[in-house]
């Protein structure tokens, strides 16, 4: 059976090889800026373990290449939103521990066979389930609301939970976790306020469980809240990267991600002739416009239409016209001997430049966050 499965796979590769195809847009990660985010983090932040967040593709990462590139760094755990991002992290080869800190069906929690992957407890409800109906080794990290108020126990909640988890011998807590709602405010107040109640939480927890394993409340913008508090374990998320929208951050990161694509065609058109849906873009001159197969379902957000810039061989040049699902029009009258097949990098990994994500995010008016995370699984990432 080993055999013929081995065979097949084996016969796959061959296909795959033989009916290969170039693919018009590929999403280039540096390994070697990956691994400089991840050490920054760990030198500014000794006594703190690092978990990598890996939620939503790995911030439009590529999930599987991002924990492949990490699986063998000196990690507590992979945090990420779901059951199936923990699947696909399993069936790509990764093997490092996985927390999963979204909601999960209390179902699917006492029924998972996925090997190192444990789960944060979001609410009361669902621990009374996985409490009454836990027949196996069943590893949880539980979330508590400590002011946010989305989900996770609330502290008046908190003999409540301590008694159904002691309630079931399959149930074991390795963590216990929060999440920060304001720490990229320059006023730390709300997130002192917050941090009062996690101090009370995890003491309660420790009396509980002693040898709890890891406390966690910040992520990339609160590890700043790190010195005092009782957390031993930081997820780093959008920081791993290279963003970090900290107040007064200075930490040297290095953005991870570039986007290229090529020139499609090429056409001149006239003065008032138009570009695109609804005649947005109307040459006030004699223009040279190409075309590149990149549009808002390849995450060049519609909102750059007529304002965003892409590098046509080194040379920035305006978006012309209205960014259509699949393609976009580029300006590169300015751009000298322009050819169908030229290389368009869309994004940028210059933070400076104005297609950078966070150029990008700057010129409409909206995070980082949203551009990476509307970047689609299907585009090709390349690990450079």
């Amino acid at each position: 059976m080993d055999i013929q499965r081995h065979l097949k796979r084996a016969l796959r590769r061959v296909y795959a090889r033989r009916h290969a195809q170039v693919p018009l847009i590929t999403i280039s990660i540096s390994k070697d800026r990956l691994l400089h985010n991840l050490r920054t983090y760990r030198k500014e932040y000794p006594e703190l373990a690092i978990a990598p967040m890996l939620k939503s593709n790995a911030y439009g990462h590529g999930l599987c290449v991002v924990g492949r590139l990490l699986d063998s760094e000196d990690i507590s755990f992979f945090a990420v939103d779901s059951l199936y991002e923990a699947r696909k992290l399993r069936e790509g080869g990764v093997r490092s521990p996985i927390v999963v800190m979204g909601y999960v069906r209390p179902e699917d929690i006492v029924r998972n066979k996925l090997r190192h992957v444990s789960f944060a407890i979001t609410d009361l409800e669902q621990l009374r389930t996985v409490s009454r109906t836990a027949k196996k080794p069943t590893v949880l990290h539980i979330k508590f609301d400590t002011g946010m108020h989305r989900n996770g126990i609330l502290e008046q909640d908190i003999e409540e939970c301590i008694e159904l988890l002691q309630a079931n011998t399959s149930l074991q807590v390795d963590g216990v976790c929060s999440h920060l709602a304001d720490a990229d405010n320059i006023d730390a107040g709300f997130s002192i306020a917050q941090l009062g109640v996690w101090e009370r939480c995890v003491s309660r927890m420790h009396s509980a469980y002693p040898s709890l394993e890891y406390t966690h409340i910040s992520a990339t913008k609160g590890a700043r809240f790190a010195t005092g508090a009782p957390m031993n374990t930081v997820r780093i998320g959008m920081g791993l990267f290279g963003y970090d929208t900290s107040p007064k951050s200075t930490l040297p990161l290095l953005p991870v991600l570039s986007m290229q694509t090529l020139v499609t065609s090429l056409r001149t058109i006239q003065k008032g002739e138009s570009v695109g849906y609804g005649a947005t873009f109307v040459a006030d001159s004699k223009r040279v416009v190409a075309t590149i197969p990149v549009g808002y379902a390849e995450g060049l957000d519609r909102e750059l239409s007529n304002r965003g810039q892409v590098s046509v061989t080194d040379t920035l040049c305006p978006l012309a016209g209205r960014v259509s699902m699949n393609m976009a029009s580029v300006d590169v009258t300015d751009c000298k001997n322009v050819a169908r097949g030229d290389r368009v990098t869309v994004i940028s990994s210059n933070r400076e430049d104005p297609n950078s994500i966070q150029g990008m995010a700057k010129t409409i008016g909206t995070t980082p966050y949203v551009l990476f995370a509307h970047l689609p699984e299907h585009i090709m990432r390349v690990v450079a």
